[in-house]
């Protein structure tokens, strides 16, 4: 069960290869109206595993975690940057919180990109659930599942854009809702 702490419901996959799991909060199987509603909740999990969203979510973590030790690397190695700040040897804990200082911009960028990379990655489990036949199910346990988790109905794009990973009910909705662009 996993909300025996919240009252929120939730679903999401996680692991790798032959090791994928789909969890569905108890409170989620509740809230919703019916089985088709649920249905389309896995199925929208299901496009998240089909897209590969965990393998590539996964690796864009591994690259930043490398470009972080890196450069906290050239901070370290960095005695004029030590010595502009007044130091004439060169303390880790002084490096590490200098690093620390210096990146704040760029995670604040490096954020923003993960919750667009994020949000994209939400549309597409959404028109993967669509694609399906769950389009109007969805629309229906996401509307349900907006009223019971109390989240926020209006909220402003950029702020939304820059804070959460998952675009608000609205936009989904009005994705879920477009017609399917036939190839030429």
């Amino acid at each position: 069960m996993g909300s025996t702490r919240s009252s929120h419901s939730n679903a999401y996959m996680y692991g790798f290869f032959k090791n994928k799991r789909i969890v569905l909060y108890d409170t989620l199987i509740q809230q919703c109206k019916n089985d088709e509603e649920i249905v389309a909740v896995i199925a929208h999990e299901l496009g998240h595993w089909k897209l590969n969203h965990t393998m590539y979510s996964f690796i864009a973590v591994q690259i930043l975690t490398f470009l972080q030790f890196g450069g906290y690397t050239l901070v370290r190695n960095s005695t004029d940057l030590f010595r502009s700040f007044g130091f004439d040897t060169q303390p880790v804990l002084i490096g590490l919180i200098i690093f620390q200082h210096s990146v704040i911009p760029l995670q604040h960028l490096v954020s923003f990109g993960l919750n667009l990379v994020s949000r994209a990655f939400e549309f597409q489990a959404d028109a993967f659930a669509k694609k399906l036949g769950y389009g109007s199910a969805l629309r229906a346990g996401l509307v349900k599942l907006q009223e019971e988790n109390l989240s926020s109905m209006n909220t402003d794009p950029w702020y939304s854009a820059y804070h959460y990973s998952h675009p608000p009910l609205v936009e989904r909705l009005a994705a879920i809702g477009e017609p399917d662009k036939k190839a030429d």
